[in-house]
């Protein structure tokens, strides 16, 4: 089970950049002293690339606790250590300024020297190159330090047509192909996640099924769901294909049942698929909402007290509550990968809130209805952190007159989740039904391979 940005923003190369307010100046007298830099604007403008960005970063600062006799002559800027960058152009005033950059330090000399409470703006254009960029889930961070606070700020981020927002933040404004922020920085500075994925991916998909036992398999009957009918995603090339001969098949209740007679100890069967996801394929699932209202006396019980909070806590003010509770279930329970197919209950979670993504699938599932949003656990893949595709379980829930698709492990909360999210079947559909002769044990194993075509 995937796993993505629950520690995916832990590892993703914060892209910070520090500049040093503590700048030495010089006299007539060849003293030195330190002054203080107000930022008084802060414009900020990246387009992305394949394997990074390019961005160009505009300060309007001014000067302030100077002495009449010093001036300031000089500035520096330090990129995080980890950041890969190459730095194109640095402008004061318009004037081209000479520069150094050595050990990500970048030393800016003003063409004329700044006295106290003067204004300048600096100027500089870099690329950056990164180590690593999740293709189906991008994440990229607005930063902006806290010694600007007060400053007005306006950052934007251009993307290629190819890419759409996976974002949901009421901090940022999303236009076609781009996402601005516009706003005075706040005492602890900016810091703001903003995810894309490609609009459009195109897939090769095998969902095997092995029945499996120590003896003779003789006669065995086993069903199981009619795989990927999502109107979300398109299906060609569905084949269903096996390494023995079905004595009998059929199709009802969307679910599909083989009968084999055989010797062999172990039958394969491949659900095999050509799949199509994005915004090109996007449309509205057909379900009744009233359907996936349902929950336990004691699921009530145990979570009842929980929304409440979840409703008061000032972190969440500025989201609808789905996404309250989408954030809460991603940053509540701690992913283990050991949780893989352990499959406990929500009492279970809540005492012990460990596990992969079934369990915050669960536990948001059973929040959301609580709180009359209808929702339903998806079973499928996703390519997660180093683009490795597996299985994966997220939500879908009925808002505003249609259902949309959440992903709480991740903290997809905007209705769009990763192109790679691919659907397989629900938790209305999902069980493997044997029945067999000869009262030998049959083991039910699926085995999951996934390709991007596109």
């Amino acid at each position: 089970m995937q796993k993505n940005s629950k520690y995916f923003l832990e590892l993703l190369m914060i892209r910070f950049i520090k500049i040093f307010a503590l700048i030495f100046f010089f006299c007539a007298e060849n003293s030195y002293a330190a002054g203080k830099v107000t930022i008084l604007n802060w414009q900020e403008n990246s387009n992305l690339t394949e394997s990074g960005k390019n961005s160009e970063i505009l300060i309007q600062a001014q000067i302030k606790d100077l002495p009449p006799q010093y001036v300031m002559t000089s500035f520096s800027v330090t990129f995080d250590p980890s950041q890969k960058i190459k730095v194109s152009k640095v402008l004061c005033d318009d004037v081209a300024a000479q520069y150094a950059f050595s050990n990500n330090n970048l030393a800016i000399k003003f063409p004329k020297s700044k006295k106290n409470n003067e204004t300048i703006w600096i100027y500089f254009s870099y690329e950056e190159h990164y180590e690593k960029l999740n293709k189906f889930l991008r994440e990229e961070a607005i930063l902006i330090p806290d010694f600007a606070v007060g400053a007005k700020a306006k950052v934007a981020i251009n993307f290629a047509e190819n890419l759409e927002s996976a974002t949901l933040n009421s901090h940022i404004i999303k236009e076609p192909n781009r996402f601005i922020y516009s706003n005075i920085v706040p005492a602890n500075g900016v810091r703001e996640i903003v995810k894309l994925t490609p609009s459009q991916s195109v897939w090769e998909v095998n969902v095997q099924i092995k029945m499996s036992s120590d003896k003779a398999l003789n006669k065995i009957s086993f069903s199981f769901p009619d795989y990927f009918q999502s109107p979300g995603q398109k299906v060609e090339n569905y084949v269903i294909a096996s390494d023995g001969t079905a004595i009998d098949q059929k199709v009802e209740k969307k679910r599909r049942t083989l009968t084999f007679n055989t010797i062999a100890k172990e039958i394969t069967v491949q659900n095999r698929a050509k799949i199509s996801t994005g915004k090109k394929f996007r449309q509205n699932f057909i379900r009744d909402p009233n359907h996936y209202l349902k929950f336990t006396a004691e699921e009530q019980i145990l979570l009842s007290s929980t929304l409440e909070n979840i409703k008061k806590n000032p972190q969440y003010s500025d989201l609808p509550l789905y996404a309250k509770i989408g954030k809460f279930t991603h940053e509540f329970i701690k992913y283990d990968a050991s949780y893989v197919g352990k499959l406990p209950p929500v009492k279970e979670i809540l005492r012990n809130p460990v596990g992969v993504c079934t369990e915050y699938a669960s536990l948001y599932s059973a929040l959301a209805r609580i709180a009359g949003i209808p929702s339903i656990i998806i079973h499928g893949g996703a390519c997660g952190e180093y683009n490795k595709c597996e299985g994966h379980s997220w939500n879908m829930i009925y808002q505003q007159g249609k259902w949309i698709e959440v992903d709480p492990t991740w903290n997809l909360m905007s209705g769009v989740v990763s192109s790679s999210h691919i659907y397989f079947n629900d938790e209305d559909n999902d069980q493997i039904i044997s029945e067999y002769d000869g009262g030998n044990m049959v083991n039910a194993v699926i085995d999951l391979q996934i390709k991007n075509l596109f």
